[in-house]
């Protein structure tokens, strides 16, 4: 069943970049960044602990940062629900972002590759498509 969302959005969320705000596993709302060039989406341990994420047996995969390389938990998130749309079983990298970010949560690859996504920067649109 293909699933399609179309959001327009503030101009806050689009100054410097795209926030959009999502749920996590039908209870958790956290704030996003969108980020096409990470391999994987990114949560903090914050909001894993809030998922009931076991971090210590969760397998760990290397992760290159904007000033270096480490290797973090990699869970599995069972539901992404961005403005009704809806995945499951979304790969995480578990890491601290910078607080100068003010998000929750870089939405990267590992969900992206799964969609066909369309910004449209100048009339404010985000639109993802996924099957």
């Amino acid at each position: 069943m293909t699933q399609q969302i179309r959001l327009t959005l503030p101009q806050w969320a689009i100054d410097n970049v795209v926030l959009v705000n999502e749920r996590l596993n039908e209870h958790t709302t956290i704030r996003m960044l969108l980020d096409t060039g990470a391999e994987y989406t990114i949560i903090t341990p914050a909001v894993a602990t809030r998922l009931g994420a076991a971090m210590e047996s969760a397998p760990r995969v290397p992760v290159t940062t904007a000033t270096r390389r480490e290797v973090v938990p990699l869970i599995q998130v069972n539901q992404v629900d961005l403005h009704g749309l809806i995945l499951q079983n979304v790969e995480c990298a578990v890491l601290n972002l910078p607080d100068v970010l003010g998000v929750d949560e870089l939405r990267g690859m590992s969900f992206l590759k799964r969609c066909r996504l369309v910004l449209d920067l100048p009339h404010r649109q985000l639109e993802i498509e996924t099957e």
